[in-house]
């Protein structure tokens, strides 16, 4: 696979590529079975949530055969089926957190987070690596019943997994938590927030979780009331983004606020600001600002509306 994006129409990192999942294949063990075993099978493996790359190139993931793959696991390991992509069959699967990776691959392979590397992928490597961090921390997270408390296991190439108590035989399947963040702008100004929690100088839009009984629009105008007091108008979906940070949709919006008079909740927010694009250009090269790694739909969400003005792309500032 090339490490060249796609072209055509912007897409957001992570956005699905032209891999076919195939979903309607999961219920046929035997048809599972022989591409899981066929010498075209590529796998990809999780470790601590950290996704297999090349030591020394970043844009060159690991995907292993099923012999290497064999080495690694014992018989009965469970394995992902993620879907066909040129014809290739490929699969996730999880180490052990108690392996020592170092053994195993030595200085030519190495686990790293996939926010560090994203940015560098191409689409179809970028979204395959995210769909296997996604299920596998599923999978971690979901090995036993929340109804019942006993043991489940995987079923349906890995997409479900099954209770293992004959009384309640539910089925659990992967979830994915709605999240909303925002671009918000005030003439020709846009709105930067800081968490406490974020490394010095990081700004970036406003986010938050959807609630039940809560629509997209809605939670974007309530997040953004609460933890900044501001009133929105305009409220427009932009693009979305898969987050597997562990299992986040990103939905991204626009929308305009109604005045630039902010009350910061300060467990949430502990700085705002308002800047034209020329404060934002003067702040990025004297360092008082650093913005979101590019690839996240909040550095998109700032790009776009930076380029509106001829102002040129961020990542072109120094």
């Amino acid at each position: 696979m090339s490490g060249n994006r796609t072209s055509g129409s912007i897409k957001n990192m992570f956005s699905t590529g032209t891999l076919h999942r195939f979903s309607e294949s999961r219920l046929d063990e035997q048809h599972i079975h022989t591409i899981l075993t066929a010498p075209t099978a590529r796998f990809i493996p999780l470790w601590k949530n950290q996704n297999l790359f090349a030591m020394n190139d970043p844009l060159q993931p690991a995907f292993l055969s099923k012999e290497e793959t064999d080495r690694l696991l014992n018989e009965g390991a469970e394995f992902v089926f993620l879907g066909m992509l040129e014809e290739i069959p490929y699969f996730a699967f999880a180490l052990p957190d108690t392996i020592v990776t170092e053994e195993l691959f030595g200085d030519s392979l190495v686990f790293k987070d996939l926010r560090e590397t994203g940015a560098l992928l191409g689409q179809e490597e970028g979204n395959l690596l995210a769909y296997a961090r996604a299920m596998i921390h599923w999978h971690r997270t979901h090995q036993y019943c929340g109804r019942c408390g006993n043991k489940t296991i995987s079923i349906e190439a890995g997409h479900v997994r099954q209770c293992t108590n004959p009384a309640c035989d539910l089925k659990h399947f992967p979830r994915t938590d709605s999240a909303i963040i925002v671009r918000i702008t005030y003439q020709d100004r846009c709105l930067l927030v800081r968490q406490p929690i974020w490394p010095e100088g990081m700004y970036a839009t406003v986010a938050g979780f959807l609630e039940p009984g809560e629509s997209l629009e809605d939670a974007v105008a309530r997040e953004v009331k609460e933890e900044t007091g501001l009133t929105l108008t305009n409220i427009k979906y932009h693009s979305s983004q898969p987050w597997p940070f562990p299992a986040s949709i990103m939905v991204g919006f626009t929308a305009e606020a109604t005045s630039m008079e902010y009350t910061l909740d300060q467990r949430e927010i502990e700085k705002a600001c308002w800047l034209t694009r020329q404060e934002l250009i003067e702040k990025i090269k004297d360092k008082s600002i650093k913005l979101p790694r590019p690839v996240s739909i909040s550095y998109r969400l700032i790009d776009d509306w930076f380029r509106k003005k001829n102002k040129g792309k961020l990542s072109q500032i120094k």
